[in-house]
Order: structure tokens, then C-alpha cells, then sequence
């Protein structure tokens, strides 16, 4: 019985040991700019181009979102910098 409960006890500690190691999570960064005529225009050019780097390499929509924006007024328009920040 000793000898039986040893093994079985082996055999689960073989099992955790072997079990596998927790995903990992994958992130990207990406930054753009853009212009427009007022600020929510630029920033709204910005993020379509950083969102077309982050498709362009294999990241969707809805795994992205907006960390970050700067806007700066210019004399007859604004200019922005998007940046993205991707997960999965």
C-alpha cells in the first residue's frame, strides 16, 4: 500500500512539473501623425494611419487602442502624433 500511494504521488507530481508554462501576451507600438483642419480632425488622420501600420502587420482592430495623442496648432491647420498600443 506504502509503495502504492509513493508511486501515485510521483505520478502527480510528475504532472504538475510537467505542466505547460502560461501563455505569454504579445504588444506592439505604433505612432503616427496627421493634420486636419481642427484638433479631434488631426488626431482622427493620425490614428488612421498608425491603425494602418499596426493592420499591416497582422494586428486587428479591436486588439488596439489609443495611448496617447499630441496635438499642435498651426496657423491655418493642426497637426497630431498618434501612438497605438496593440495587445494580444
Amino acid at each position: 500500500m506504502k509503495k502504492l500511494l509513493t508511486a501515485a504521488a510521483l505520478a502527480v507530481a510528475a504532472v504538475t512539473l510537467s505542466a505547460p508554462p502560461a501563455l505569454a501576451v504579445e504588444t506592439g507600438e505604433f505612432h503616427a501623425s496627421g493634420i486636419g483642419p481642427g484638433p479631434a480632425a488631426a488626431i482622427t488622420s493620425a490614428e488612421k494611419v498608425a491603425r494602418t501600420f499596426a493592420r499591416n502587420t497582422g494586428w486587428l482592430d479591436s486588439q488596439c487602442y489609443v495611448r496617447a495623442s499630441d496635438v499642435r496648432s498651426h496657423t491655418s491647420y493642426y497637426s497630431a502624433t498618434v501612438w497605438l498600443f496593440c495587445q494580444r
